[in-house]
């Protein structure tokens, strides 16, 4: 095999590992999955989407696949001036792979009320 084709397949394989690894996520997690979207990001990687606050993107990691969970979307920007949106730490967790549904449904709440502070007021109304 070509070192060019050799290439082409590996990044193939790789691609194909970062989505296996998002599929057996959504399985394990289908409570959770009910409220994600799949989205094209950019260099081909697909990741799965929590609408207007977190994103699930998974990362080669050394030969392993890590799923790291990261503030993203509208409701950030929504809710924050330039200032603070740009000095935004995006990373909530490393690998959230193997993280119970207990904790995820915690990570993502939190998150969700972070991003949406008035979320509580209108809940009460």
């Amino acid at each position: 095999m070509s070192p060019k084709r050799k290439n082409t397949v590996e990044v193939l394989e790789r691609r194909k590992s970062m989505i296996d690894a998002l599929i057996k996520f959504l399985k394990r997690h289908p409570k959770t999955a009910a409220h994600a979207h799949v989205k094209g990001l950019d260099g081909g990687k697909n990741g799965l989407s929590f609408p207007d606050y977190a994103l699930i993107v998974p990362y080669w990691n050394g030969g392993d696949i890590v799923l790291r969970l990261l503030k993203s979307g509208e409701d950030w920007l929504n809710n924050l001036n330039s200032d603070e949106s740009e000095k935004l730490e995006r990373l909530v967790s490393d690998d959230v792979s193997n993280v119970s549904d207990t904790e995820l449904e915690k990570l993502l709440d939190c998150l969700y009320r972070e991003a949406n502070p008035d979320a509580d007021e209108e809940e009460d109304e």
